[in-house]
């Protein structure tokens, strides 16, 4: 099948807040993904740039974390020492490096997804070779991210904007 030419797949991104967020990133080191996992797919990228707005990127670290009281336990039908063939294939820490275009955003003040998530995904994601950005908001908490009338508005446009190589 032809691609679309309207759809510019240089330009095009994944953007989700939180759990969403958390699938961005899944999303685009899918195809990392050990071939002997169910979730694995043979099939192309077609897309190769994320943006996570404080965003669960390690889900071993969330379930110790215990975010979203023991959301993490129930998606992932156990703990991580019980089924670490899931986490393994589901967190996008264990995924690593993706080769994808990254910006994390985070407020310093998030109580709800701490913003050592994201730190620690860079953190590991630039020791193996991928250039993620992180932006970090001080005193942003969780939901100021999804709200076009907060103060961090204008800062997360001009990342997704860089992004997707538009002028912010």
């Amino acid at each position: 099948m032809d691609p679309d030419p309207r759809f510019d797949l240089d330009r095009t991104a994944i953007i989700g807040h939180s759990a969403g967020g958390h699938l961005a990133l899944w999303l685009v080191s899918s195809h990392r993904i050990s071939k002997d996992s169910p979730l694995h797919s043979d099939l192309r990228r077609a897309i190769t740039s994320a943006v996570s707005l404080a965003g669960v990127s390690d889900l071993r670290l969330a379930w110790k974390q215990e975010l979203g009281h023991g959301i993490v336990n129930r998606l992932m039908g156990g703990t991580p020492e019980e089924h670490p063939d899931r986490y393994n294939a589901g967190s996008p820490i264990e995924l690593l490096p993706t080769g994808a275009r990254q910006v994390l955003v985070h407020g310093t003040a998030d109580d709800t997804v701490p913003v050592s998530q994201s730190k620690a995904y860079v953190e590991k994601a630039e020791k193996l070779g991928d250039r993620p950005t992180l932006v970090k908001l001080d005193g942003i908490g969780h939901y100021e991210l999804i709200d076009p009338e907060s103060e961090a508005w204008p800062t997360l446009s001009n990342a997704v904007l860089s992004l997707l190589d538009i002028g912010g």
